[in-house]
């Protein structure tokens, strides 16, 4: 929890302790001020001075703390140090950080510039060092990398270019690595996508094994091309229904080649393809979704629910309520709080009058991917201040900045004693709050009242 502390109180940490212990610190998460500040305590001269004078033994104390440091910092480390050897052990060791229980959550809270900001510095690191990088206005040629060396590092931290010119065998064996990558932007898909025709022909041409290795790839496909895929085969329908970056056009496209492909109807769907749909689901018109198989649908909903579906606000409300059909899962008002965990995100679907007489335990079961995906409006609309003073932590914290800012003074009242419950105060929900804040208290905050009340008891 230190890494949550105010950077006042941080940045007195003895630098002793600090070096002493770095690389269990290593495995903290740590956010874009503190990062900052992590940045500058690396080159205080206490604990391992200007980067120009660091060394291989100083680069492996630091390790992934690398990519805290200011592009201007980085261009100080000695250029000898920076083999492809060294700098394929840091990629590997930010991704096994990533991928580490506490790493994964801590990715989740992240904000958008600063995941750009991560990305930026891993890409600068890679491209100065390894010489892509052109001198004033004079570029450089494209390197071109092996499949190893794109798999060892970042594929979007290489220069396009230098991908696009790997020779076909290392490009195809490296095309699910490179499709998988969320730092592509759309014009390098295109250059990618550029690439893959290249090699394994159009669109219509493209057999399951590619169509499964493509991921954001695939969405520069035009909606010509996307007709023309053979998504006959359900590992391949799998592969586009995980991606989230479609625009509801391609949604609708996608839609329509698969059942073009298997020959079905909407009602003829089965719960193991509409798993596959995925993100996809989102293509149906809500004016054709009653006419789906709803025990069908009520099968695929545990897999369904857990996606943050990007569908019309009619479309959710269509899928919802074909939940309530008679073979599916009945009237919501006979839904226990199991029924409401199952479906996850489609409970954001419920109509406005059936969220608003949700019992106790009903709303215990309102997954907190539901509860972000309710429109502010709707929110504020359904939901009292009693009801919300019956949501958990978790449920409290999942509300979007817009949900919040669409509550009333009540409402905030209830939810600011969801999320300090251990302060155990007495509010007035006539209009008066005994002390409690309005509005809920920043994580940061929240985490240092929590070390306050853990060291003083």
């Amino acid at each position: 929890m230190a890494a949550f502390v105010v950077d006042e109180i941080f940045i007195n940490i003895s630098r002793f302790f600090f070096v002493e212990n770095i690389e269990r610190i290593r495995n903290y998460c740590f956010y874009k001020n503190k990062k900052d500040v992590l940045a500058m305590m690396l080159q205080e001269k206490a604990t391992f001075g200007p980067v120009s004078n660091w060394t291989s033994e100083t680069l492996d104390q630091v390790d992934r703390f690398i990519f805290f440091l200011p592009t201007t910092a980085m261009k100080q480390i000695n250029k000898s140090l920076m083999t492809v050897e060294r700098m394929e052990r840091l990629f590997q060791s930010q991704r096994q950080w990533e991928k580490s229980a506490f790493g994964t959550i801590c990715q989740q809270n992240r904000d958008m510039a600063e995941v750009d900001g991560m990305f930026a510095n891993q890409q600068f690191m890679l491209q100065y060092f390894l010489g892509v990088l052109g001198i004033g206005v004079l570029p450089k040629l494209a390197l071109v990398p092996s499949c190893s060396n794109v798999r060892a590092m970042l594929p979007s931290a290489w220069a396009v270019d230098s991908l696009t010119s790997m020779a076909a065998d290392h490009f195809s064996n490296c095309l699910e690595a490179i499709g998988q990558d969320p730092n592509f932007q759309p014009g390098e898909l295109t250059l990618l996508l550029g690439k893959v025709k290249q090699i394994y022909g159009p669109a219509s041409a493209l057999t399951p094994k590619v169509i499964q290795q493509l991921g954001r790839i695939a969405t520069q496909f035009t909606s010509d091309e996307l007709q023309k895929l053979k998504l006959n085969d359900l590992a391949a329908v799998t592969a586009l229904g995980r991606i989230k970056t479609w625009t509801s056009r391609q949604l609708s496209v996608l839609y329509a080649a698969v059942l073009n492909s298997t020959k079905l109807t909407g009602s003829d769907l089965d719960a193991s393809t509409l798993v596959a749909l995925g993100y996809g689901i989102c293509g149906i018109k809500a004016s054709e979704i009653p006419a789906m198989n709803p025990v069908e649908f009520s099968k695929s909903v545990r897999w369904v629910g857990l996606l943050r579906l990007d569908c019309t606000e009619e479309q959710l409300g269509a899928l919802a309520k074909l939940l309530t059909h008679s073979l599916a899962f009945g009237p919501v008002s006979s839904w226990g709080s199991e029924v409401f965990i199952e479906i996850g995100g489609i409970a954001a679907g419920l109509e406005d009058i059936v969220l608003s007489s949700l019992a106790k335990e009903q709303i215990e079961g309102l997954t907190p991917l539901a509860i972000s995906m309710i429109p502010p409006q709707k929110f504020s609309v359904v939901f009292s201040q009693d009801q919300m003073r019956m949501f958990s932590y978790e449920q409290g914290a999942a509300l979007t900045s817009s949900q919040l800012k669409s509550l009333n003074s009540l409402q905030q009242t209830a939810l600011s004693m969801v999320l300090t419950s251990w302060e155990d105060k007495p509010a007035d929900f006539r209009g008066r709050s005994a002390g409690i804040p309005l509005h809920p208290i920043p994580f940061e905050v929240l985490s240092s009242l929590l070390l306050v009340s853990l060291f003083t008891h």
